[in-house]
């Protein structure tokens, strides 16, 4: 018998979907819960969401909260990251995953507040992103994986992160022609989704 999980996370997707993504693909035995909000605050690690409860197969529960350390705590009880890898490859690699989160607070603005005055900002990052992005799949063999052959946790992030730019109205800046890797990424991560 395996861990199960529970996610409280807003019903949408920003921070939290990257992590059911994570779920889905490890097929991971676990529950979406959208709590009432602030009366949840409280009841959080830090007064935010995401919130990860693991419940273990002794019924220990352990909570965890922070979407990206959600994220690699996950990868790490998974196999989801880079094998073999020197720390200066390791850490170039998590600068990837950390460019996803640079971008992400303005186009959160504009997504989810309706904030115009943000598409171009928006835009701008998506453009330099898609181009770094791009350029790390291609040094990898534009085989759909930033490292290695092996889906990693940055795979299914950065597949989270480029389908949501699609589903908002940012699609044409990562038309195939203009980023062929990252099309394969999308490709790859979506077939094992």
């Amino acid at each position: 018998m395996s861990s199960s999980y529970e996610l409280y996370y807003f019903d949408l997707e920003g921070l939290g979907e990257p992590i059911r993504n994570i779920l889905r693909y490890v097929k991971a035995d676990w529950k979406d819960i959208h709590p009432e909000w602030p009366q949840f605050k409280p009841h959080t690690p830090f007064g935010v969401l995401p919130v990860l409860v693991e419940t273990k197969p002794n019924g220990e529960k352990f909570t965890i909260s922070e979407s990206q350390v959600i994220e690699r705590y996950l990868a790490s009880k998974y196999d989801l990251l880079p094998k073999d890898a020197s720390p200066e490859v390791l850490f170039t690699y998590e600068q990837y995953r950390g460019s996803l989160s640079n971008y992400f607070i303005s186009f959160g603005q504009y997504a989810y507040f309706n904030d115009e005055s943000k598409k171009q900002v928006v835009e701008d990052k998506v453009t330099i992103l898609a181009e770094k992005h791009e350029k790390a799949l291609a040094d990898n063999g534009s085989n759909g994986h930033y490292y290695g052959d092996k889906i990693t946790y940055l795979d299914i992030v950065a597949y989270t992160n480029f389908m949501m730019l699609k589903r908002h109205g940012f699609g044409h800046l990562l038309a195939p022609e203009k980023v062929p890797s990252i099309n394969k990424l999308i490709e790859t991560i979506g077939k094992a989704l």
